[in-house]
């Protein structure tokens, strides 16, 4: 007689083995050439703009075309990773990416770049989301949070890698050399991932059914402790159809609106200081070289602190942990624009803003999982990842608007932490609201027919 097993519980009860490490790893590696592409025009953007005669407020389009590409692919793949799986789509994602970083070096003008980086962007976008949840669907309850954060330190950390590399290749060999890298890296992982990356067993249980192949990753997961004969099912708020709507119903309307409003504010904020930070330091007086280098320092501040928010989650609960790092994030956005004239309190400000509003971006993306069942978890991170990415478009346009109007450094980074202060007060909001739908927090369905068993 078949016997039922829970794939959750499956997870939730085994130790953490070798194949979620693997797991972890290879998102890891695929958030860090996300990372480095992320930032690649950053990087050169002072070297551009003189290159292609941009002027500051026409540098903003620029800096935000990858963004509205990575929007667009948020929108677009989230929910075909959702009906094909989630390899599939990260794998196609990552040639997207590289093919078109590469095409990059071909620019010959603004409207050039324009398109390359936007095409760029789409790549970006198919990654993000389906990492997370990838990474999502194989931690255990207990260790989510801390798993999906070692994993999407990878987008920071590449940039941290990308910005060293990136001061003494463009000195050398010049500002192309930045795109080059960050197009054949992502081709070459990508074959990496064809051969390594395993698929999400719980989409496999939710969708395909194949005995075999969720029996080979489950006793991977648990050895032993699986019967051959097994029946695999999911918590029946893990059935569902994947769609779009199924983000506004079950309770989640409020919920799904807030996410959103805050993904929306706090990228806002990153992305202003992903794209605009080497050159707002260069007018400061920095030469690029160190220019380039607070923004590392920005990104090494979301390393360290999105593995300690990560912890403080796991063990305090996301909410109040989340609406202090925003505020602290605040304070030190608005102190680097009053900290110019001492670079070691500089450098401190930006490691501080770099860790909270970084850091609390890998919390967000952690209780945006935990929010949807699995048919639509793709979809509620990738959605709001998107609404988010509005924001991160907005925010480098802005910063080029009110640089061209000679915005005062100090009045430019309070306009900086504004949207951060919001996101704290909407985190505040989401606690009294959300009603978490976590797998892991539900009872187990009734087994249902595996093809094969």
């Amino acid at each position: 007689m078949s016997r039922p097993v829970d794939v959750v519980r499956t997870i939730d009860e085994a130790p953490i083995g070798r194949l979620q490490l693997r797991v972890v790893f290879l998102c890891f590696l695929v958030a860090a050439v996300d990372g480095f592409d992320a930032q690649a025009i950053a990087f050169v953007a002072p070297i551009v703009a003189d290159t292609f005669e941009i002027s500051r407020r026409d540098m903003g389009p620029v800096l935000a075309a990858a963004l509205v590409g990575l929007m667009a692919g948020a929108f677009l793949l989230s929910p075909l990773a959702d009906r094909i799986g989630r390899k599939s789509v990260i794998v196609g994602s990552v040639v997207v990416m590289g093919a078109f970083s590469l095409a990059t070096t071909l620019a010959t003008s603004r409207e050039e770049l324009l398109l390359y980086r936007f095409l760029t962007g789409l790549g970006l976008g198919g990654v993000m989301p389906n990492i997370n949840t990838l990474t999502s669907e194989y931690a255990p309850a207990r260790s989510r949070a801390t798993l999906m954060t070692l994993m999407f330190v990878g987008f920071p950390f590449g940039a941290v890698v990308g910005g060293l590399a990136s001061a003494p290749l463009i000195a050398a060999f010049g500002w192309k050399t930045v795109f080059v890298l960050g197009g054949v890296l992502p081709l070459i992982l990508a074959a990496v991932l064809m051969t390594s990356l395993p698929e999400s067993v719980l989409y496999l249980t939710g969708k395909s059914q194949d005995h075999q192949r969720i029996l080979q990753i489950l006793d991977q997961i648990a050895p032993g402790k699986v019967p051959r004969d097994a029946v695999f099912s999911l918590p029946s708020t893990e059935q569902s159809a994947a769609s779009v709507l199924d983000l506004f119903r079950g309770g989640r309307l409020v919920t799904t609106a807030l996410l959103w409003a805050i993904f929306f504010a706090n990228l806002l904020t990153m992305y202003a200081l992903f794209g605009w930070l080497p050159t707002v330091l260069n007018l400061a007086g920095l030469p690029l070289e160190q220019a380039i280098i607070g923004t590392v320092i920005f990104n090494l501040g979301g390393v360290v602190g999105g593995v300690v928010i990560a912890r403080a989650v796991d063990h305090l609960g996301p909410i109040r942990v989340m609406t202090t790092a925003y505020l602290i994030g605040a304070l030190a956005v608005a102190a680097i624009g009053v900290s110019s004239g001492s670079l070691p309190t500089a450098v401190i400000a930006i490691f501080m803003a770099g860790a909270t509003v970084v850091g609390a971006q890998f919390g967000m993306n952690a209780l945006a999982i935990g929010t949807y069942p699995t048919a639509v978890r793709s979809t509620g991170l990738g959605w709001a990842l998107a609404a988010g990415r509005i924001g991160s478009i907005i925010g480098p346009i802005v910063v080029g608007a009110l640089l061209a109007k000679e915005l005062a450094m100090g009045a430019l980074f309070v306009v900086f932490a504004l949207p951060t202060v919001i996101s704290a007060g909407m985190v505040g909001v989401l606690g009294i609201v959300r009603q978490p739908q976590s797998t892991r927090s539900v009872t187990p369905a009734r087994s249902s027919g595996a093809r094969g068993s």
